[in-house]
């Protein structure tokens, strides 16, 4: 088994999605080089030379490949870069393929490589050039996309960029808000190091020296501490600081067309955000475009439609960037519908302009949980073992909601966009030194819930155990169609399989008088939010024989909120309506029609045998706007004690 076999078996192959997809065209001609780096490394390179057809003087796109990979993975788009008349070098990353060197993860070293690059390139008799400089565009995904900004921000002769799922910041990427990304980190570790050297001997084996000398020891160094103390160390940080745009966008005059995958788990949405406005804030041209695609575990990471598109967009940036031939037709920010597409929309079809992200017509409503959730506080509890999975399956949920998660459903009254970047508020009581949390946005309709985009987004929360703090934390960006009579499902768990749990912390409480999402809306501003429905109960008594009948007055207003709701009373389990409104059902009693408020009273018998003694809770009462989504009424559930004695009957 040779390398590049060893690593696409260890799963690296879905770590780094190669936007790769042209098929080989006639005319272009190709010659592998060994070109000596500043510090006499031999980087592996490939020179793609144009159709003589285009000319003498060509203007130059450099491409290079994703962690753990070789310069074989972008050959297609350097063919298709040559066969619209640039001359195309793709070379393998320092201590990648059959490159010399340590793999540094984009460090100085790599950076300094492609300044080598640009010399060497200028060079060539095909290689256009003004006072001796050529004009140069680069295109990558990944650790291909990152290195473009990294090297721009250094080398000026760099004039566009098409960096694709690149990273903004690498210690928010790797540790977001504090808490280890678990499954990626020990992938791209465990891939980075069986790809840099691993497989040189002549027998196919590991030689255990190169695999320890094939990256940074500062590499082996920093996982193993991140592992060890459950946080990025402080060195760690400084290390990838120095590897990380964020610091360094403001250097960066290279026009830039960013792209970003919705379900990208390592390298989210908002990281392509923070890169576009960073490059604009030099007064630098920058594009935004989402695609369904990314590194994901749980979906395609190159889909062939989509591609397509973006390739044709890439020559067209190139084109008037490089050469000053007409004007790109993509928008300020371009994103993939993929509740369009599902629905039968073409993939570029699809694809839908706007001149912002988010869209200037965005509302931004700040929703109170406590209005969803009514007075009063959740408390969940940090398991020993992950109950909650988003990243890394298809099959997202929380195993232990109400104990390990709670879910906040916000109600949807007017069909209504979400697009941007939502925000969370928390008043947050930590049970224990360092407790975690994971926030996911997930669409309910028709009684069943989808996980956004599989992303959950996590937050360490630092303080001394028991006292209360404000925690506010953005979401995974997004984009979704919300129709009337959905809901937007807010969860906050303590655990998640994809990141490391919490070791110092027993969970948490969270106040919902003081907590909050806010939201931007692209339709009515309250379109997603609390109808404003309120409610009462009252029953006869707090204690039960088994057998007894408790008479429960219930009512439920949404006059205020001028709607007409559906109303259900959740009964506690083993208990049966016996008389008065509504019908039994699903341990539910229903009730008839859809008022703007309702009086309702109804009596429900307790259980009669010895194992149902304990509390018993009534309630909530939920409201519906469509019979199938349903939400919580605020202030109806009431606790009451069974002793279930065996009555004989």
């Amino acid at each position: 088994m040779d390398r590049r076999q060893f690593v696409q078996a260890a799963g690296t192959a879905a770590t780094v999605p190669a936007l790769i997809g042209h098929a080989a065209g006639d005319g272009v001609t190709t010659e592998d080089h060994r070109i000596a780096s500043f510090d006499g490394a031999d980087i592996a390179a490939t020179l793609f030379l144009p159709p003589a057809s285009a000319g003498d003087e060509n203007h130059v796109v450099l491409s290079t490949h994703g962690w753990g990979g070789d310069r074989g993975s972008v050959e297609s788009y350097a063919r298709l870069a040559a066969e619209h008349g640039y001359v195309a070098l793709t070379w393998d990353q320092r201590g990648f393929g059959e490159s010399d060197g340590e793999v540094g993860l984009s460090g100085p070293k790599e950076v300094n490589d492609v300044s080598a690059l640009i010399d060497w390139v200028a060079d060539r008799d095909r290689v256009a050039t003004t006072g001796g400089e050529p004009r140069v565009g680069m295109i990558g995904a990944s650790y291909g996309g990152g290195i473009q900004l990294n090297a721009a921000a250094v080398d000026d002769r760099i004039d566009a960029l098409v960096p694709i799922v690149p990273w903004h910041d690498l210690t928010f990427s790797l540790a977001p808000n504090g808490v280890p990304k678990l499954g990626w980190t020990t992938l791209l570790y465990g891939s980075g190091v069986a790809a840099a050297r691993g497989f040189q001997s002549g027998d196919g084996q590991p030689d255990g020296g190169d695999l320890q000398r094939g990256v940074s020891p500062r590499l082996h160094e920093i996982y193993a501490k991140t592992m060890a103390r459950n946080e990025l160390p402080q060195e760690g940080e400084s290390f990838l600081s120095v590897r990380s745009p964020a610091t360094k966008l403001d250097r960066i005059d290279a026009p830039a067309l960013v792209v970003q995958g919705w379900p990208d788990t390592l390298f989210v949405p908002n990281e392509g955000q923070r890169i576009v406005e960073g490059v604009r804030a030099n007064e630098t041209e920058a594009k935004l475009v989402f695609f369904d695609g990314g590194h994901t575990a749980t979906g395609t990471t190159a889909p062939s439609g989509q591609v397509a598109y973006l390739e044709s967009k890439a020559i067209e940036w190139f084109d008037e960037h490089l050469r000053g031939d007409g004007d790109s037709s993509l928008a300020p920010v371009t994103y993939y519908d993929v509740q369009a597409a599902a629905d039968g929309a073409s993939a570029a079809e699809a694809f839908t302009s706007a001149q912002s992200f988010p869209p200037a017509a965005t509302n931004s409503r700040a929703v109170a949980l406590d209005t969803v959730a009514g007075d009063g506080t959740t408390r969940l509890a940090n398991s020993a073992a992950p109950t909650s999975a988003s990243q890394i399956s298809p099959q997202n949920g929380d195993l232990a909601p109400g104990a390990t998660a709670a879910q906040f459903d916000l109600p949807v009254r007017a069909d209504a966009t979400v697009v941007g970047t939502p925000e969370v508020t928390l008043s947050v009581t930590p049970l224990g030194r360092r407790a975690f949390l994971f926030l996911k946005a997930s669409h309910v309709s028709g009684g069943s819930a989808t996980l956004i985009n599989n992303q959950a987004m996590p937050v360490a929360i630092e303080g001394a155990p028991g006292e209360r703090q404000e925690v506010t934390v953005d979401l995974v960006a997004f984009q979704r169609h919300l129709a009337a009579g959905d809901a937007l499902r807010l969860t906050v768990a303590t655990t998640d399989a994809g990141f490391t749990s919490a070791r110092q912390a027993a969970g948490v409480e969270i106040d919902h008088a003081g907590s909050s999402v806010r939201l931007p809306v692209d339709g009515p501003a309250d379109a997603v939010g609390s109808l404003a429905v309120t409610g009462t109960r009252t029953d006869d008594a707090g204690v039960f024989t088994g057998g007894q009948a408790d008479e429960v007055a219930l009512t439920v207003d949404a006059t205020d909120a001028g709607e007409a709701v559906q109303v259900r009373d959740t009964l506690p389990e083993g208990w049966s309506h016996v008389a008065g409104d509504g019908t039994e059902r699903d341990g539910h009693v229903v009730f008839d029609g859809a008022a703007e408020r309702h009086d309702l009273r109804y009596v429900a018998e307790a259980p009669a045998t010895p194992e149902a003694s304990g509390r018993a809770a009534f309630g909530p009462a939920e409201y519906s706007l469509d019979g199938e989504t349903w939400f919580t009424v605020p202030g109806t559930t009431d606790e009451n004690v069974v002793v279930g004695v065996e009555t004989g009957r």
